[in-house]
């Protein structure tokens, strides 16, 4: 398969069979755009075919290939490809032998960032070898009580603790001197946010005092065997559910670490609503607040493991995914009209404490001091989970044809202050670089949804929940820009009207209209400022044409949820 040319176009008619591969040719020249050549990221990739036509000669005659051509050629080195090498026995080049193609492409194999990672111990590459591209279902904490081996794997991760230690520390710094400190870990776990907040103390030279609820009984048991090897008096463990349990003093500083890929796929804001009212009304929530953001992603190997079950309930389960063989689609600038938005898009916000959300009984009148006020029978949670409600309706710009298989889920987190977690790809090397807990959420789709170039793609996607379980639902239509040509003319007089045809104009290009023409007017035409009296640029409107969509995918949540108890 030429590098030019497009092989997407037959990998559908093959129904993404597993067993067909791609072998690019690199033969010169190579598209100039390299946006163009990330697709074959998300391709069955095996073999790459490099003709000595393809190396140039450098200063000391020595055959290398092209800084662009390096690049492709490191970043393939995901799909670790079998090259062949053509031509080297021609001579064209002055120095080196035939084994000097060979030899210059292991040495780009040993300088790809890609191998580099997964060699250093600590990167995220590194840790997650073998979890590539695998998909794994998302953990349902309130239903199942975590497996040693669980914990065990998340308790490997430095960074998140310490950005934990780090917010927990300056929440006490900043706290007032005259007062005893009272910190409650909500899902303590085995122990790791615990001792980090015993650390934190010690560096703030604060008086506080820790509680630690833990609902699994498994590793309550660590949790007291730590206690008493440990950390002695200055702990206090509580055991049960965070939302029905009672501590026996009011709370300074909750913390807790319930996040999932998603930021709210492991119902952190159900747990939290019943925790909140263990918090003093100045008290701090760690983390405070976090976002869950979304892109439209490719990768066929993805597609063929989401179907791989056979059943609607294979295409229709987000999992969580460390992203290998992926090209994310959407780019940014805002596209034709400038209408759309960055090339990873925030969907929406939980913020902790809620301010908004009204509770019963005992969650406004608890009194401390009362064993019957902590015996009575309500709850202290939120009447109805209305409030943890979520939509999003986001537009990207699809700067390079494509296929799209499913949505890229990430989240970011604010712990205290400047001090946050991350796994967007933007942003995740400057807020918690080589974090190891979390991997990202992919959202299949049933069905591929081919995207032109320059085409938007509108993705909406709901948070549900109903009194037994959350659930996700997700959908996605592209459309297809519509843009006027601009012309400069002399100014005339109109004799068409104000309200005349919009593409009347012989120099106005239009699009081959959708067969879906009830979509014409999904975006509101965009009218530019006329133009001044006498000769000038001739703006004129801009809409879209519907060129596809998805199924809605979960209804109901009749194939995924995360169950409430």
């Amino acid at each position: 398969m030429r590098i030019g040319k497009c092989g997407m176009s037959f990998v559908p008619v093959c129904d993404n069979n597993v067993r067909l591969t791609l072998t690019l040719d690199l033969t010169p020249p190579l598209p100039a755009n390299a946006g163009v050549l990330d697709r074959w990221a998300a391709e069955p990739v095996q073999h790459i075919f490099l003709p000595a036509s393809a190396f140039i000669e450098n200063v000391k005659g020595y055959p290398v290939l092209p800084k662009g051509t390096q690049a492709l050629i490191r970043q393939s080195m995901i799909h670790h490809p079998t090259f062949i090498l053509s031509g080297v026995d021609s001579g064209i080049h002055a120095m080196g032998s035939e084994s000097a193609y060979s030899q210059y492409v292991k040495h780009l194999e040993k300088t790809s960032p890609v191998v580099q990672a997964a060699k250093k111990e600590g990167t995220v590459e590194h840790f997650a070898q073998g979890y590539q591209d695998y998909l794994q279902n998302p953990l349902q904490p309130l239903m199942d009580n975590l497996q040693s081996i669980t914990y065990q794997t998340f308790e490997q991760d430095p960074v998140k603790y310490y950005n934990y230690e780090e917010a927990i520390y300056r929440a006490l710094v900043e706290w007032p001197d005259t007062e005893r400190i009272v910190i409650c870990v909500a899902g303590a776990g085995r122990g790791p946010l615990v001792s980090r907040s015993l650390k934190a103390i010690r560096r703030s030279k604060k008086e506080a005092f820790i509680y630690a609820v833990e609902k699994n009984p498994n590793a309550f048991v660590t949790l007291q065997g730590r206690k008493a090897k440990e950390w002695g008096s200055s702990v206090e463990l509580i055991a049960g559910d965070m939302r029905r349990v009672d501590v026996p003093e009011p709370v300074d500083i909750l913390v807790s670490e319930l996040l999932g890929s998603f930021g709210d796929n492991e119902l952190s804001p159900e747990c939290l609503d019943g925790a909140m009212r263990f918090l003093k009304p100045d008290g701090i929530s760690i983390p405070s607040s976090y976002t869950a953001h979304l892109a439209p992603l490719s990768s066929s190997k993805l597609y063929n493991a989401a179907r791989e079950s056979k059943d609607l309930k294979g295409v229709e389960t987000p999992y969580v995914v460390m992203f290998q063989n992926v090209n994310i689609l959407s780019g940014d600038g805002g596209g034709v009209a400038g209408r759309c938005g960055a090339k990873i898009q925030e969907c929406w916000e939980f913020g902790h404490p809620s301010k908004d959300v009204t509770v019963d009984e005992r969650g406004q009148t608890l009194d401390w001091s009362n064993e019957l006020s902590l015996a009575h029978g309500e709850t202290g949670l939120p009447l109805t989970n209305s409030h943890n409600v979520r939509s999003a309706k986001t537009t990207f710009h699809i700067p390079h044809a494509g296929v799209m298989h499913g949505l890229a889920g990430y989240f970011e987190a604010v712990l205290y202050g400047d001090v946050g977690l991350s796994i967007h790809p933007n942003r995740k090397e400057q807020v918690s670089k080589d974090m190891l807990s979390w991997f990202p959420l992919f959202f299949p789709f049933r069905d591929p949804l081919y995207l032109p170039s320059n085409s938007e793609l509108q993705v909406s996607i709901w948070r549900l929940t109903n009194e037994r379980q959350v659930w996700y639902e997700w959908y996605a239509e592209s459309y297809l820009p519509v843009a006027n040509a601009s012309a400069a003319v002399e100014e005339t007089e109109d004799t068409s009207g104000s309200d005349g045809p919009s593409f009347s104009s012989t120099s106005t290009y239009v699009a081959v209209p959708s067969p879906i023409v009830d979509a014409v007017d999904v975006f509101p035409l965009e009218v530019r400022p006329e133009s001044r009296r006498g000769s000038a640029e001739v703006k004129v409107p801009c809409g879209v044409v519907k060129i596809g969509q998805t199924a809605l995918h979960n209804p109901g949540g009749r194939s995924s949820w995360i169950g409430l108890t």
